[in-house]
């Protein structure tokens, strides 16, 4: 037969292990939303390049860019780094866009922000086009 005593510290030993399994599973959401929220993001339409900047040094050369409309997690706008292979085409694409006042689609990781701008939200690009 369980006493009183012994329900007790029965009831407060489960009842710490719900409270540690509660506390883990919400980490565990934490974490799974964190992961999900780092994605290949799009401003959702075509929009305009309204600057650009190419760096001659940093990082070996990287070029950004910033647009009319932008992203989740892209708030200053896009980076494409020297090192990419596509480096020539992308940056030919945006200059070429902003010379001639065409519109853009662009996409780009919200979750690999350029190291070159402490305050600003420049996403590293994956892809760029012209749009007609």
């Amino acid at each position: 037969m369980i006493t009183n005593g012994e329900a007790m510290k029965n009831s407060k030993f489960f009842s710490a292990v719900i409270n540690s399994v509660g506390v883990l599973l919400m980490c565990a959401g934490i974490l799974a939303a964190a992961r999900v929220a780092a994605a290949v993001v799009s401003p959702g339409a075509s929009v305009t390049v309204t600057q650009s900047y190419a760096y001659t040094s940093f990082d070996g050369g990287d070029f950004v860019f910033s647009t009319s409309a932008a992203a989740p997690g892209c708030g200053t706008g896009w980076y494409i780094k020297a090192s990419d292979p596509g480096y020539k085409a992308a940056v030919a694409a945006v200059l070429t866009a902003q010379a001639g006042g065409n519109y853009i689609l662009v996409y780009g990781d919200n979750s690999d922000i350029w190291a070159g701008s402490p305050s600003g939200q420049y996403c590293h690009v994956q892809a760029v086009g012209i749009a007609s």
